[in-house]
């Protein structure tokens, strides 16, 4: 997400700046003795709390370059970045996909005592992160894709289910107050859960009854959105008051102080991401990227790539909570119950998967759209 910094961030950007490709190449043109890190991950990671005290403490020039998608992660890394990179960071099953294009490294969880602190949810062993009974990423972050709604506009009780996006409500209060994001992937998943189908691989009957209630769903809508910038402004204007979006892309309405922002959990339950950091192939320095790693898992680097990021999201160590207030625990969480919830919240979501479906779902999703009225 976004690396920045104060005392070397002008030597930050400028790795940064070169963009994904030659990165350990310009850094080594930089000079000096210490050694180097280069780091291919998302926003978050490249703070002051985490980069500047490694720095310090480990004599290391750490070199933050930022990734848009887990696509363009793996395209990289295939393309020759496993020899200008040390460390990813990736989502969910996209570990297992590196593991087997043999682009990471399989991790020993006794290097990370940490994790016998984590959430259970996360702890070793962890399917998402797992490929031939060896662990290749360490949860870092994590959230849920489920229904975001105003809660100030929408009665309690009509957003149990996601029945309410293709029946506009109970009355059809909702119709033309909905809205989308434009992802397929992440939303024909709970659309298959709800009418009781596997999220990521239907049989064609099934799809033939998700397709329909694709169109139903589009019928309902106002708006489908490309960027999550535009849903959350359609929010504050109160254009939509419902859509099947979750914290991550809501997390920086409620930390603004909008309680009526609320990710909630449908009986279906819903889809769960997972952040995790991996071992490039061959890293110029192992034991240094491992500690890396351990400082992004301590108490202080879970509550820095939790809060400090405009798109916030909760920490997997339990041993954090402490250093998060009670509002801040209670707008990453969409509740009051604050880190109290965060088991159940994880044991009733289901751990996304990239689906062999995923270009049929597409293909799927852009005729539901052309068959509706939206």
């Amino acid at each position: 997400m976004d690396a920045s910094g104060r005392s070397m961030a002008s030597r930050r950007r400028f790795i940064q700046a070169t963009g994904a490709v030659g990165t350990a190449a310009v850094a080594g043109c930089l000079g000096g003795g210490t050694t180097e890190l280069n780091v291919l991950t998302w926003e978050g990671y490249g703070t002051d709390a985490i980069v500047d005290t490694f720095e310090s403490e480990h004599d290391a020039t750490v070199n933050i370059s930022l990734l848009s998608s887990d696509p363009e992660g793996l395209n990289i890394l295939e393309s020759g970045g496993t020899e200008d990179y040390d460390l990813l960071t990736l989502n969910n099953t996209w570990a297992a996909r590196h593991a087997e294009a043999g682009t990471i490294e399989p991790l020993s969880p006794d290097d990370f005592p940490a994790m016998e602190n984590f959430l259970s949810e996360f702890q070793w062993p962890f399917s998402s992160f797992e490929y031939d009974d060896e662990m290749y990423a360490l949860p870092t972050r994590w959230g849920w894709d489920t229904l975001t709604v105003n809660t100030n506009q929408v009665e309690e009780g009509h957003y149990d289910s996601y029945e309410v996006l293709w029946t506009g409500g109970p009355d059809g209060q909702y119709t033309d107050r909905m809205g989308i994001m434009d992802w397929p992937t992440w939303n024909i998943p709970k659309i298959a859960q709800t009418l009781g189908y596997p999220p990521f691989e239907q049989t064609d009957e099934q799809l033939d009854d998700v397709f329909d209630h694709l169109v139903q769903m589009f019928d309902q809508f106002t708006a489908i959105y490309s960027g999550t910038s535009a849903i959350r402004q359609a929010f504050l204007q109160e254009d939509i008051v419902i859509s099947p979006v979750g914290n991550f892309t809501m997390s920086e309405l409620r930390a603004e102080g909008n309680d009526w922002v609320n990710v909630v959990l449908p009986e279906q339950g819903g889809m769960q991401w997972t952040e995790g950091m991996c071992l490039v192939k061959d890293p110029s320095d192992r034991e240094l990227a491992i500690e890396f790693m351990n400082t992004v898992i301590s108490p202080e680097g879970q509550r820095s790539i939790a809060w400090e990021p405009a798109a916030k999201s909760p920490p997997v160590n339990t041993e954090s909570f402490d250093l998060f207030s009670a509002d801040e625990q209670e707008a990453l969480m969409f509740t009051e119950e604050g880190f109290s919830a965060a088991e159940e919240i994880a044991n009733r979501t289901t751990p996304y998967e990239f689906s062999p479906m995923t270009d049929q779902w597409t293909d799927m999703w852009e005729e539901a759209k052309a068959e509706s009225s939206i």
